[in-house]
């Protein structure tokens, strides 16, 4: 069983380092610039004593796609990973789960990140979507160097 709690955003530096960004020197180094900020929200997955995932959550308008959520209250979900040896065993579902029930209470109407191509699935089979123009046409694709392919994705609450 996993049980989500919110913690400190240096709690989750070693799995972010290990899961999301192995090119950086250390899990010193696994910081987000706003991991500080006002509103700033990070998620814990643990199992018995050990965090096998995290997720951060900041209150940050969507400058990708400028006017997309125009109005709306918006979150940004980052830095989101799952150890290997823990995959498959519902801890992201639960993350998601528990930070969809956070944001609720606070009134937010839109969860949005940038997921990256590994994760599409997970997210689509969490409720989430990709960000498309008025006409349908879903973004495009881009990299994120030392990362990958990603997409914005977002899920109304």
């Amino acid at each position: 069983m996993t049980t989500v709690k919110a913690v400190h955003w240096e709690v989750l530096k070693e799995v972010r380092f290990t899961v999301l960004w192995p090119h950086l020197k250390s899990a010193e180094d696994a910081r987000i610039d706003i991991d500080e900020s006002e509103g700033a929200i990070h998620l814990a997955g643990i199992k018995g004593e050990e965090v096998v995932g995290v997720a951060s959550l900041f209150l940050q308008e969507c400058d990708r796609f400028s006017g997309f959520f125009e109005g709306e209250k918006v979150y940004r979900l980052r830095a989101m990973g799952v150890r290997a040896e823990a995959r498959g065993n519902g801890v992201g579902e639960a993350i998601i789960n528990e930070a969809v029930k956070i944001l609720k209470a606070e009134d937010v109407k839109v969860i949005w990140c940038d997921a990256r191509e590994v994760a599409w699935g997970f997210y689509k089979r969490c409720g989430f979507a990709f960000v498309a123009d008025k006409d349908g046409f879903e973004c495009d694709v881009y990299t994120v160097p030392n990362i990958g392919l990603h997409k914005m994705m977002y899920r109304r609450l």
